[in-house]
Formats: structure tokens, C-alpha cells, sequence
């Protein structure tokens, strides 16, 4: 390159002049172009074409406390309105999502707290939000009947987790919770690593009761067909990382076993890449498996999830305008439950 090519772009400061809107702000972080600011903004951008583009199917990887901080009913509404096809998560998320839906609660609370104490309260502690001992209780209770109303209706055929996603959706009211919202939409959610949650451990309780014999059957192989399916039937493909771990493996590993690559990336997370964690892994590290398009419309933005992720999607719905429909992107057919 030459110089003048170098230096073809200045730094335009920026302004802030009485009220903005969230777009109107990340639009001065685009006139820095710098650090975060410069990041979140590109991220913007890229959501944006992910979203107008007719044949990308838009997959959500979730990872971290998103649900009890604060994200759910932004999530369930995304996949209402079809910002999102598919989502791939945490178990421990749709346990959180699921405790809200039969009427428990998340509370504010605060990092520098006596944890004995709260050991003696019967209140669990996710950094700086408190749950009650209770509404666990009541949710392993409720669970326990779900599952045992799933296994005498599925009569011992395994179900992928997202069979297992919808059919919890199918028996939770809630208008707020993800998993209705998925299950009404009729968009995937994939569990991957649904054993490693309250779920898995509630499935000890309902099997050990029926003495292991007709119990409920979750077969996370059945995941790996199902979303390669997913992969092998879009056009292109983008995906929203927040965190890292299995969400994003289960993602990218179909990609690569598609041989259709990503094609838009955003990865927010904070985690670092010298640990080879796939969490802070690079996305051009990504590339090299073959995972990721090398042309592909990428970026990585690190930030705390809670404040980078909503304000992007708030700054892309108003972009989008209140007239913009988007139709879900999933060439997948293949539901088990009915209403």
C-alpha cells in the first residue's frame, strides 16, 4: 500500500448537541472509528446487512448470566420479530427463562455481599443478581411434571434439545419467556450442552422416580443433523456470538461440516485469545478452520455483552424503521409438537 491509501481516513471527532437517539450516537462512534466505539458501530453495521439480507439465516449464540441480568424478554421479542432464526445457548439460560415463566424472580442485588450470609438467607448469588432457594425449588417441582408429561407423550423416542426447547415452550404461558416465544415462532433453540444445567440434573429426580424405566429420552446427537441441516439449506449465514463456549463451537462446527462457511460475524465477548479458550478465540483464527468465509463481514467487539449487545439491536431497529419485516430464514422441517 501506499501512503495516501494509509492515510485516507480522518478521525472525525465527535459531537453530541441536545437529545440523540441510540442510532444518532453509535453514528458519532462511526465518526471516530476508534477503540470500541469504532467497533460497536462496525458491529452495527453488520447486523444490519445481516438482517436485509433475504438468504441469511441469523443464528444467536448465547453464553453467560444474559437471562438473569436483564436480557430475556429482548430475546424473546427478537425472535417474535424475526431479528434472529435460530438460537443456540447455555442450558443454564433457558433454566433461568423457564424460572420466570412459572412466576419466580430475579433481584438486584450486589457483587460485595457476605456470600455466608446469603448462604443462610437461601438466596444464590450470580455476581451482582440474587434468586431465591424457592423458586429453584419450585421450578425443579414444575420441571419434574413437564417431564414426566414428555416422556409418557414421546413414548421413548429420543428428542433433539431442540425438540426438548419446544416442547418446554409448548407447556410454559408466559409471553415474556424465550422459550414460548420460540416454540409459537416455530424457531429453533438448540441446547448443546443441556445436561450441564438444571435440566440435567432435574432429569435424575423424574427418572429416579419411575425407577429408570419410560423416563424422558434427550438425545444431543439428534442436535448435530438438525442444525447442519439448518446450515446446509441457508444461503448464507450470520451469527451474533455473546460469550463464546459450546453456543458458538455448535455454530461454527456446523459451518465447517456444511462446507458453507460463515458469512457475517459479530462476537462480543471479554475474554482473551492467548488462553486458546474458544471464547476469546479471534474470528481470524476462526478462518483457518475453515469455519469462517476469509471474506467474510466480521468484527469483534470487547465489552461487557449487557451494554454493547442491546445497543446495538437498538440502534439496527431504528435503522430498520417500524415498517421493516424481516420473514424467518430457516429451511427446516421438522417439528414434533402441536398445540
Amino acid at each position: 500500500m501506499q501512503r495516501k491509501e494509509i492515510l485516507r481516513e480522518q478521525v472525525k471527532h465527535m459531537r453530541i448537541r441536545g437529545r440523540l437517539t441510540v442510532d444518532q450516537l453509535v453514528r458519532q462512534f462511526q465518526n471516530s472509528g476508534s477503540f470500541g466505539a469504532g467497533r460497536v458501530s462496525t458491529a452495527c453495521d453488520i447486523y444490519e446487512r445481516m438482517v436485509r439480507d433475504d438468504d441469511c439465516t441469523v443464528f444467536l449464540a448465547l453464553a453467560g448470566a444474559m437471562v438473569p441480568a436483564g436480557m430475556r424478554s429482548l430475546i424473546a421479542d427478537m425472535i417474535r420479530e424475526n431479528l434472529i432464526d435460530v438460537l443456540v445457548t447455555t442450558g443454564a439460560n433457558m433454566v433461568h427463562d423457564a424460572l420466570e415463566a412459572i412466576g419466580g424472580h430475579h433481584y438486584k442485588g450486589h457483587w460485595f455481599v457476605d456470600d455466608y450470609m446469603l448462604y443462610k438467607n437461601h438466596t444464590y448469588r450470580i455476581y451482582d443478581v440474587f434468586v431465591p432457594e424457592e423458586d429453584f425449588i419450585k421450578l425443579d417441582c414444575e420441571l419434574v411434571k413437564i417431564y414426566d408429561q414428555m416422556a409418557t407423550e414421546s413414548k421413548g423416542k429420543p428428542l433433539s434439545s431442540r425438540d426438548f426447547a419446544w416442547e418446554l415452550g409448548r407447556r410454559l404461558k408466559d409471553p415474556n419467556s424465550i422459550l414460548r416465544a420460540a416454540y409459537e415462532a416455530k424457531a429453533p433453540i438448540f441446547i448443546p450442552a443441556v445436561r450441564d444445567s438444571e435440566f440435567g440434573y432435574i432429569y435424575h429426580l423424574h427418572a429416579s422416580r419411575r425407577a429408570f424405566k419410560n423416563t424422558l429420552v434427550v438425545d444431543s446427537f439428534k442436535d448435530v443433523s438438525e442444525i447442519i441441516s439448518i446450515c446446509r439449506g441457508a444461503s448464507r449465514n450470520g451469527m451474533i456470538v455473546i460469550g463464546g463456549g459450546v453456543p458458538r463451537n455448535t455454530i461454527q462446527s456446523a459451518a465447517l461440516a456444511t462446507k458453507s462457511g460463515i458469512d457475517y460475524a459479530v462476537v462480543i465477548t471479554m475474554d482473551r485469545p492467548e488462553t486458546g479458550g474458544l471464547s476469546g478465540s479471534t474470528l481470524e483464527e476462526t478462518v483457518s478452520w475453515g469455519k469462517l468465509k476469509g471474506q467474510a463481514d466480521k468484527v469483534m467487539v470487547i465489552s461487557d455483552a449487557m451494554i454493547v449487545f442491546p445497543t446495538i439491536v437498538a440502534s439496527v431497529v431504528e435503522r430498520l424503521g417500524k415498517d421493516f419485516k424481516r420473514a424467518r430464514n430457516v429451511k427446516f422441517e421438522d417439528p414434533i409438537v402441536k398445540e
